[in-house]
């Protein structure tokens, strides 16, 4: 079974199409929620971890914790749920989820690297992004969010989740497809060149660690 975790957040709002996409996939149990109103979630959740050979998380990130509700750490070395992780086919969209991978030397994970989808974010960028996004208008981040899934809706178009390697090629050349979209027909965008960039390293920061 696939576990698909998305927990209530509204910086993360715009990937609810991808959550519903992934959970019509076969064998896929979805787990949303408000981490922190919610009293039983993270029991629910460590129950829900144990029957899972595959994990799926959408939401936020850093090299040492996967996020709840308004950063309420959800999963990490303190959580008493992290070797839950292990033995297991992991695919976490969340920023600088690539380093939490390796940090607690999990296998055959997919993830990615910093992913800025709001202002603050784009404040934050010269920090935490190889480009220097602080010039970022919404404009921009939302044409970015709504490329993001476009280019989960194309991976999975062509390949579910049972293969990470074919997958993360599958999201590589949709990911290209939208760089093309933007350079070619969305150049009324404040930042245009700098959306296409971005693209670029979300998918050239994702990492397959096996």
């Amino acid at each position: 079974m696939t576990l698909c975790l998305y927990p209530t957040d509204p910086t993360t709002e715009f990937l609810r199409p991808v959550f519903d996409r992934i959970c019509a996939l076969p064998d896929v149990e979805p787990f949303e929620g408000d981490s922190i109103e919610d009293d039983d979630f993270l029991d629910n959740l460590y129950e829900a971890l144990e029957k899972a050979n595959s994990i799926v998380f959408l939401g936020h990130g850093s090299t040492n914790c996967l996020y709840g509700t308004s950063l309420n750490p959800m999963i990490d070395d303190k959580s008493g749920n992290l070797d839950l992780l292990r033995n297991k086919r992991l695919i976490f969209f969340a920023c600088r989820s690539e380093g939490f991978i390796k940090e607690y030397n999990l296998h055959d994970g997919l993830g990615f690297g910093f992913i800025p989808t709001t202002l603050d974010d784009a404040s934050e960028g010269r920090k935490l992004h190889k480009l220097d996004i602080t010039t970022l208008d919404s404009l921009d981040l939302d044409f970015f969010k709504d490329s993001i899934v476009r280019i989960w809706d194309g991976a999975l178009s062509e390949h579910d989740l049972s293969d990470l390697s074919k997958f993360q090629k599958s999201f590589e050349f949709y990911a290209n497809v939208e760089i093309a979209n933007v350079l070619t027909t969305q150049q009324d965008l404040p930042n245009f060149r700098l959306v296409a960039d971005m693209l670029y390293y979300l998918y050239t920061d994702m990492t397959h660690i096996v």
